[in-house]
């Protein structure tokens, strides 16, 4: 598996911080310095198990062909049932802004149609 710069970089400075509070007590230094080092040291740690447990839910997910509209779909979004307030195009309904992609009220990605905006300020 090949990770990111940023994961390497949050274990690389989870287990130096932890590593350096480790060698602070073997130099008998005060407790309350060392808690320092071990409280910035297990957060990056868990940072980076959480970041890369995302990155490889993502990874996952674009395998099996879902895109954010489908999730966005499978939670009983509908874009088709939307109405559309755009004063440009004056359309009734998203469903024919969708179909005839219009760049007033469209919200596009990567040459794809991903969702319709009902922002009349935009």
């Amino acid at each position: 598996m090949v990770e990111s710069l940023t994961t390497r970089w949050l274990l690389a400075l989870g287990l130096a911080t932890l590593c350096f509070g480790i060698s602070l007590v073997v130099l008998h230094v005060p407790i309350r310095t060392i808690g320092i080092f071990f409280a910035l040291g297990i957060p990056l740690i868990l940072l980076w198990l959480y970041v890369g447990d995302k990155s490889r839910r993502q990874i996952q997910q674009q395998k099996n062909g879902r895109t954010i509209s489908d999730l966005g779909r499978n939670n009983n979004y509908h874009l088709d049932l939307q109405q559309c307030i755009c004063s440009i195009c004056s359309h009734d309904e998203a469903e024919v802004c969708l179909s005839q992609k219009c760049a007033c009220c469209t919200i596009m990605k990567d040459n794809r149609v991903v969702g319709h905006s009902v922002n009349p300020l935009q």
